[in-house]
C-alpha cells in the first residue's frame, strides 16, 4: 500500500523540469488569495494521492462517495443519492452499474414509491465499504496532518460552514 506522511502533489523543481514544465514557478500570488482556485488544488493533489491510497479497493472518489452514502443510508433511492453528492443522475447509474457488477451494491424496487429504485449494500459490498472507510481514516488524518488535530477539526468545521452557507443560499 501507498504510505503518505504528507501531501506528495508536491513536486519539486527538477521533476517539473523533467516533465517539460516551465524551469521557473509561476507568479500565483493572486490567484493564491482566492478560495477557489486554492480548494481546487487541493482538490487535485488529494485526488491525485486518493487513487494509490484506495489501490486494493478499485474505487475511484465518486464510488467510495456512492458505497459510503449507501452504507450509512438504509433504503436511500438513487435519486437521493445523485441529487447528496452532485451527481449527474445518468453518471450515477453508469457508477451503480459498475458497483453492481462487482456484487458491491443491489438496486430494488422502493416499498415506498415504486416509482424509486434503492440502493442496499451486498454482504462483500458491506465489507468492501468496511475496508475503504479505514482507508479513508487513515488519508483523511494524513491529508490534515500539517494542520494539526485542533486546526485540522476547525478546518473541517469552516468547509462545512461555507458550503451549508451556499448551499442555503441556492435554494
Amino acid at each position: 500500500m501507498h504510505k503518505r506522511t504528507s501531501l506528495s502533489a508536491n513536486k519539486s523543481l527538477a521533476d517539473d523540469v523533467a516533465n517539460g514544465h516551465p524551469k521557473r514557478p509561476l507568479d500565483l500570488t493572486a490567484l493564491q488569495q482566492t478560495p477557489g482556485f486554492m480548494i481546487r488544488m487541493l482538490q487535485i493533489q488529494i485526488f491525485e494521492e486518493f487513487f494509490p491510497h484506495f489501490a486494493e479497493t478499485g474505487f475511484s472518489p465518486a464510488e467510495h462517495s456512492v458505497m459510503i452514502t449507501v452504507r450509512d443510508n438504509p433504503s436511500v433511492t438513487q435519486s437521493e443519492v445523485a441529487n447528496a453528492l452532485r451527481i449527474q443522475l445518468p453518471n450515477l447509474v453508469k457508477i451503480l452499474a459498475k458497483l453492481e457488477g462487482k456484487d458491491l451494491i443491489k438496486r430494488k424496487r422502493s416499498d415506498r414509491d415504486k416509482r424509486a429504485v434503492e440502493l442496499v449494500l451486498t454482504a462483500r459490498g458491506t465489507q468492501a465499504a468496511a475496508r475503504a472507510w479505514a482507508l479513508a481514516q487513515e488519508f483523511n488524518r494524513l491529508t490534515l496532518a500539517p494542520l494539526g488535530i485542533k486546526d485540522g477539526r476547525q478546518f473541517l468545521q469552516m468547509l462545512s460552514r461555507l458550503v451549508r452557507a451556499r448551499s442555503a443560499g441556492a435554494d
